[in-house]
């Protein structure tokens, strides 16, 4: 089982690595083919969708985060496998799609904002800052107010490095104060008012 938590977190790191590449590859060279970057989103949305997959059956029986992890799996995979199949249709649709992708990211961001306020951790309301650009800057692209295709994969490549980074800080806090909470309990003192659903392994 540590082997296996160990493996979600090396697959979550990845992930969010692979958003700040591709994010940095965008803005700099905004001009790709378009059809590159449909193959690319659709590949980035499988890879998510496989993460959140192996979150989904290591998630408590039950609990509310089973579900966001599996309706996250269905959405990603659905959506990527689409795009990988249908790219010349996505072209025009690639600000949105990419704008949904990330206010979804953002949802997820926000729970695990809430965790680390529940656990009382002092910068929480950074994670909580971090989760609603992630939600705006999806808004944005769903608006889509480029009028250029080149402009908008530039605030696209922005967006994803944006989003890769504050992922990563968010899920390295919320597993800090995981661990301080375990080991509070460890020790003998009370654990009692966070929930097994919302340990991070």
């Amino acid at each position: 089982m540590k082997d296996f938590m160990q493996e979600l977190k090396l697959n979550f790191i990845l992930t969010a690595l692979f958003c700040i590449v591709c994010g940095v590859v965008l803005f700099v060279w905004p001009d790709v083919s378009a059809r590159i970057v449909c193959m690319v989103l659709g590949a980035i949305l499988v890879l998510m969708g496989a993460v959140y997959l192996v979150s989904f059956f290591s998630s408590p029986a039950g609990s509310f985060m089973k579900q966001i992890h599996l309706l996250l799996t269905i959405c990603f995979v659905a959506i990527g496998v689409w795009i990988l199949l249908k790219p010349e249709f996505v072209i025009r649709l690639i600000p949105v799609i990419v704008g949904i992708i990330i206010i979804l990211h953002g949802i997820y961001d926000l729970q695990q904002a809430v965790y680390l306020c529940r656990a009382k951790y002092s910068f929480w309301w950074l994670a909580l800052l971090f989760a609603v650009l992630t939600v705006a800057f999806g808004g944005v692209l769903i608006w889509n107010p480029f009028e250029a295709m080149n402009i908008a994969v530039k605030f696209i490549g922005v967006f994803l490095v944006f989003d890769g980074v504050s992922d990563l800080w968010i899920f390295s806090r919320a597993r800090r104060v995981t661990k301080i909470i375990r080991d509070a309990v460890e020790n003998g003192m009370d654990g009692s008012l966070y929930g097994d659903d919302d340990i991070i392994d």
